[in-house]
């Protein structure tokens, strides 16, 4: 009995300290914070603050190099080396390296960042730097600060006015007050732009890795004037299938099998991104640009995957 009960300790703590370790690969955390997502484990004990020192400790023991933080930032644990490597097989490398092709095909830039910061996590436990140099090739998105497309997210998201500084092609230093629409990726020339429209210029679309910082928000929710479009499709009629109006649509045609909607739109792009979302249920669209765009997104991932 004390030989099993003696067992089972050592197994607690094995898997403890492994379960610590995948917490700080995922980032920074305070010790409040790893014992209450140990807590959340449904195969560990509680523990107490004493113990993470020591798993901790345990951690860099065998080569984990763990910085502790200060009052400023809540004093994280920070995990900076890995001393576990791994290599990606041809069969793995290329699954990963598809899954970065397609979400360049979709456009969506969100997805694309979320990626190359998950893809960065990896890299960290990669032996091989031709594999590493291979996940990490995100092309000329990189040249843009993330945590300013970040924030041009946000003032896009909100039709904000903003005041920027622009670097542009005559090489000097220019301000622009611009009120923000969206941020899109061109698969063209591999580049962030930034749409919406200014005083000077009207409509205009500014590469996001030549706007080197903002300076101030003029107004916060500013009026577009970009004209809007509609565009009828037709969806499965499926009960488990979410028909998630946003305010510009309407249902012009309801049956057993089929829903037909028209939709008022001013950003074809997340037009798209939604009927890309219904996948087989969407059975037409009779806007022809919309369609060709739809077919050659579908067609080019086909390729890829082929």
């Amino acid at each position: 009995m004390l030989k099993r009960k003696y067992n089972n300790n050592i197994a607690q703590t094995g898997l403890r300290i492994l379960f610590v370790a995948q917490l700080l690969i995922k980032g920074p955390l305070p010790k409040a914070k790893i014992i209450e997502e140990i807590a959340k484990n449904p195969y560990l004990n509680d523990v107490t603050p004493d113990t993470i020192t020591l798993d901790i400790n345990t951690l860099k023991s065998v080569g984990f190099e763990i910085t502790t933080g200060n009052k400023g930032n809540n004093y994280c644990y920070e995990l900076k080396l890995v001393p576990v490597k791994i290599k990606f097989t041809k069969a793995e490398l290329k699954a990963l390296l598809n899954t970065k092709s397609a979400m360049f095909h979709f456009m969506d830039f969100r997805c694309i960042i979320s990626l190359y910061e998950a893809f960065e996590k990896i890299s960290k436990l990669l032996e091989s730097d031709e594999q590493i140099e291979s996940i990490l090739d995100f092309g000329n998105i990189l040249k843009t600060d993330f945590k300013l497309l970040k924030e041009l997210d946000v003032h896009a998201k909100h039709k904000n006015e903003i005041v920027l500084v622009y670097d542009s092609p005559a090489g000097k230093k220019r301000r622009i007050s611009v009120i923000c629409d969206r941020i899109e990726y061109s698969k063209k020339n591999d580049k962030l732009y930034l749409w919406g429209e200014c005083d000077e210029y009207g409509t205009v679309y500014l590469r996001t890795d030549k706007i080197k910082k903002i300076v101030k928000i003029v107004k916060v929710n500013a009026q577009l004037k970009t004209p809007s479009k509609s565009c009828v499709y037709c969806i499965l009629n499926k009960k488990d299938l979410p028909v998630n109006f946003e305010g510009g649509e309407k249902i012009i045609r309801y049956t057993s099998k089929y829903i037909q909607i028209k939709e008022v739109y001013t950003n074809e792009f997340n037009l798209i991104q939604k009927l890309l979302s219904y996948g087989a249920d969407l059975v037409s669209v009779e806007d022809e640009n919309v369609r060709t765009r739809l077919l050659k997104i579908i067609k080019d991932v086909k390729e890829m995957y082929s």
